[in-house]
């Protein structure tokens, strides 16, 4: 059976160079999203004798993630791999190409998480904002910027003060409306930012912000997960101005410092709102994840 420990900052180095091996990058998979989250989430990583990397997680949904690693390579012996795990475990957030790689064993079960699935844009998309079905975006972040006296700014470590100012009164303002649980899982994302914030270079983070009158109005926080995707991990904005979530995307993207062919926005967690706004920025590809249950 695998040995599970708790996730440790010493484990940056080698996670990464597991990760960087994988087919499939998954923003959620990458060590920054791990650790900032470790929280309310509380992760374990174990290494199989295979070379590959699994890992448990606490919280809301506890179980098992995974894997990381090549783990398209033929010499993996899939049958030894998953006798580590109990009859009845779930793994969760499993890849379709792994699937389609196991599908035909009969002692296992999956099933599709929609709610999981990662959102992956053109870049180019994003940034020129042409065609018939980005006409209502490109109308919005005119709006904004015809309609306000603003500045758009690299984010610096000196502004970091005054992002977490602005985050406050961002959450105060929609705590207003929710229940509980959705307070406090902006609470658990107040932590996750201000853990960017304080491994901003570890982590290699790219920024914007937009300023109204020398104030903070929205800001976007993200990290490159190869060279060819880009994971944008917090996108705030007052919704008070209009147009002002459409223009620091746009603005953000615009004004990168290197190009990126994909921008990946992360999954909708099945909120219809969410799934309603990510799906309206038309993505070219979804992300799959599968639940695989062992029967």
């Amino acid at each position: 059976m695998l040995e599970f420990r708790p996730l440790q900052w010493q484990d940056k180095e080698i996670f990464t160079r597991y990760y960087s091996d994988s087919p499939v990058h998954y923003a959620e998979y990458s060590f920054f999203c791990l650790w900032a989250w470790r929280h309310a989430y509380p992760i374990e990583i174990a290494f199989s004798p295979q070379n590959l990397l699994w890992f448990r997680s606490g919280g809301t949904i506890p179980g098992i993630f995974g894997p990381l690693g090549n783990w398209r390579d033929n010499n993996i012996n899939w049958d030894n791999e998953l006798s580590q795990f109990e009859r009845g475990s779930v793994i969760y957030d499993v890849p379709a190409d792994l699937k389609n790689l196991l599908d035909s064993r009969e002692n296992l079960r999956f099933l599709n998480d929609r709610d999981q699935h990662e959102y992956i844009y053109a870049s180019k998309d994003l940034i020129s904002l042409k065609g018939k079905a980005f006409a209502h975006k490109r109308n919005r972040v005119r709006a904004f910027l015809d309609g306000y006296e603003w500045d758009y700014f690299p984010i610096k470590r000196e502004d970091f003060d005054s992002i977490m100012e602005f985050q406050e009164k961002w959450r105060i303002h929609r705590d207003a409306t929710l229940n509980q649980d959705e307070a406090d899982s902006l609470l658990d994302e107040d932590e996750a930012i201000k853990e960017a914030l304080n491994h901003w270079d570890e982590f290699n983070f790219i920024g914007g912000l937009i300023k109204i009158e020398d104030k903070i109005i929205a800001y976007t926080i993200a990290q490159e997960l190869d060279e060819q995707n880009l994971d944008v991990c917090f996108e705030k904005a007052f919704a008070e101005y209009a147009g002002s979530y459409q223009a620091i995307n746009y603005l953000f993207l615009k004004n990168l410092p290197k190009t990126y062919l994909y921008i990946n926005r992360e999954e909708d967690m099945g909120e219809p709102g969410l799934r309603e706004a990510k799906l309206s920025y038309n993505p070219v590809l979804m992300l799959e994840k599968y639940q695989l249950e062992i029967l």
